[in-house]
């Protein structure tokens, strides 16, 4: 049976990927949990995942969680912290998982560390240009792990695109916006954006890619792999809004769309500080699928299932709160 020890387990992709690996089978799961919050934990797990009370903050508490032989999961982000505040915890986690001899660590990163790369096709080797905080602490984080000395432990870290899902944030703001704002926004909002890549990848396919690191026999050295669904040409903004309007039964617009050129929306994307400015920009995602793996959720399948789940309960309490 092999061991998987989690951070960061009770998050949007943590939660998903606990109730992947428990309908597998034949792997012991142990989640690391903040001491003041075992208890909820607990609660929110089946009993067959083991809870450790412990913080990656605090190197003492890391000793009970992990084992010689397993395999280290982390998708542990503190937004609360700063950039030093980050590297400290992910050198806790380096140190630990020396001390405790595991055989794989896998950390998820994100394809925001690319930033405001010069390629048009993001590849993982690309320069990496980020400007946002929370980029430029993540593609430090990755440094780390790339660069640490006298690691005896397989290192591979997965840079998914914007996840998407039931529960998840990601296209939730879109989909309020159509439910209750205003039409003429909206409209402004489609020709503006219409034509820019939205880099969408959903947790399904996301989570398949951790499991299928995990259970590779063949050991990654340290690796970097792109994961997203930039290969469906329907991955851009005005295809997934009218999706979502003929999904959520909305009434469609009624005259024929004249977006923004591309240079232009570039522009505005720069003047707000987005981290890509590039609307056509694409993540490639060949390096993990030349090692054999396969997208389990198509894009639009993925979209469907989205738009129904938000249909039966983001949909009703938008309804609800209008009625207020």
């Amino acid at each position: 049976m092999k061991t998987i020890a989690i951070t960061g387990a009770s998050g949007f992709i943590g939660r998903h990927l606990v109730s992947r690996l428990l309908s597998l089978g034949g792997n012991r799961i142990k989640i690391l949990s903040r001491t003041a919050q075992a208890q909820a934990t607990q609660v929110a797990f089946p009993p067959e995942v083991e809870v450790i009370e412990g913080d990656i903050r605090d190197p003492s508490t890391l000793e009970g969680f992990l084992e010689p032989g397993c395999t280290v999961i982390n998708l542990v982000y503190l937004s609360s912290e700063s950039e030093a505040g980050n590297l400290a915890a992910i050198g806790n986690l380096l140190e630990a998982c020396k001390s405790a001899s595991v055989t794989r660590l896998i950390h998820c990163s994100t394809a925001d560390v690319a930033g405001r790369t010069p390629d048009l096709r993001v590849l993982e080797s690309s320069h990496c240009r980020p400007i946002t905080a929370y980029a430029v602490t993540k593609l430090k984080i990755e440094t780390t792990l790339l660069t640490a000395d006298q690691v005896y432990f397989d290192i591979a870290i997965l840079r998914p695109t914007a996840v998407f899902g039931p529960g998840g944030q990601n296209l939730n703001k879109l989909a309020n916006d159509l439910v209750r704002g205003n039409h003429l926004r909206n409209a402004l909002k489609a020709c503006v954006f219409g034509r820019r890549r939205m880099n969408l990848v959903h947790v399904d396919n996301v989570i398949e890619a951790i499991v299928f690191l995990v259970d590779r026999d063949h050991k990654f050295g340290k690796q970097i792999y792109i994961i997203s669904d930039d290969d469906a040409p329907s991955n851009d903004f005005a295809s997934i809004e009218l999706e979502m309007i003929k999904g959520l039964g909305l009434r469609g617009p009624r005259m024929r769309r004249i977006y923004f050129p591309v240079w232009l929306l570039s522009l505005m994307l720069r003047v707000i500080r987005k981290n890509n400015v590039n609307p056509l920009c694409i993540y490639d995602s060949r390096k993990l699928r030349s090692l054999g793996f396969l997208w389990p959720m198509p894009f639009e399948v993925g979209l469907s299932r989205y738009i129904d789940w938000y249909r039966s309960v983001g949909f009703d309490s938008q309804k609800k709160a209008g009625t207020q």
